[in-house]
């Protein structure tokens, strides 16, 4: 039997180890054994390592679920008269299938979420077949898909990223348009629910997710998503290479191009304004910024006085 006193006395000391203890007996009126309180709290600090499941293998009612899998499928959000909002991710692994459900602030998470990434659940609790994140559970990314370009595309299951270069557009019960990454094209194909590529126009960045690649064309099926960033001449986009922060403004190089950003805007854009008053901030940006290279940048910008000032920033 693991003894989960030693697991928290390991990470806080025997004498804290022993008031947060008391602290959860406390807390549940008594009710606890010292040995129920230390397991409490060594799941809640993530010292348990839990197996996960098998998807086959969950039964229905089951509590304290934890599984592993990719992304197979992601739903829209649901909205319900009492204000709740809840919305779901089909997760696949090798023996199956299962929805994964999020509720209210959760289910915002899933916006991050593409098909393909690699997810794990900890203490969800399924109700009528459906995996469900209540106050205990946990989702976590353990691995991004890939998203390929049209010159690396490789045969099978893939995630594409690329720039619209034509459209064809509707031709019988299919939507045809082409991709580029400046330097190869893709033909695409969108076979279910058509309609959904005459959003796009040329010049617009999209990412296809879950596409199947024959070495000649992407078909975009049930399971597939397109996801479309508008092309806007205020909007620029790459990665971020340097950056240089000053008193009272920074430069920044996105993509070989420089833009500007006030200091105060680029501590807010960072999530930076918790810091103490007496912390150099600027110092903290750079070194923030620093870290942050190579990460994709989104820029919306003005120009003034013949430099290209940042309103808003995103780097991910």
């Amino acid at each position: 039997m693991e003894d989960y006193f030693s697991l928290i006395s390991g990470k806080f000391g025997k004498e804290e180890a022993d008031r947060k203890v008391d602290a959860k007996i406390s807390s549940f009126s008594g009710l606890l054994t010292r040995e129920a309180a230390a397991k409490l709290i060594a799941a809640e600090e993530g010292l348990i390592k839990e197996e996960a499941l098998q998807i086959s293998g969950i039964k229905d009612g089951a509590r304290d679920v934890s599984v592993k899998g990719k992304i197979k499928k992601i739903l829209p959000m649901n909205e319900y008269r009492t204000g709740k909002r809840s919305r779901s991710f089909v997760l696949k692994d090798e023996t199956g299938e299962i929805e994964i459900k999020l509720w209210n602030e959760d289910a915002d998470s899933i916006r991050g979420f593409h098909l393909g990434d690699r997810i794990s659940i900890r203490n969800g609790y399924i109700r009528d077949g459906i995996l469900n994140i209540g106050y205990k559970g946990k989702v976590e990314m353990e691995g991004r898909e890939e998203f390929l370009s049209p010159s690396t595309l490789k045969e099978g299951t893939v995630s594409c990223r690329g720039e619209v270069s034509s459209i064809a557009g509707m031709g019988g019960e299919e939507f045809t348009f082409s991709i580029t990454d400046g330097q190869k094209e893709a033909q695409a194909c969108i076979t279910h629910i058509p309609t959904r590529g005459e959003r796009i126009a040329v010049g617009d960045t999209v990412l296809l997710e879950g596409a199947e690649w024959d070495g000649k064309e992407l078909r975009m099926g049930e399971h597939s998503r397109l996801l479309v960033k508008k092309n806007s001449p205020d909007i620029f986009r790459g990665p971020l290479e340097a950056a240089e922060v000053g008193p009272e403004s920074a430069s920044m190089t996105v993509g070989g191009q420089e833009f500007s950003v006030n200091t105060a805007d680029l501590v807010k854009f960072l999530k930076l304004e918790g810091l103490k008053k007496d912390i150099d901030l600027p110092s903290v940006a750079g070194i923030k910024l620093d870290g942050m290279k190579g990460m994709g940048a989104t820029i919306l910008f003005e120009e003034r006085e013949g430099k290209r000032l940042v309103k808003e920033l995103s780097l991910r």
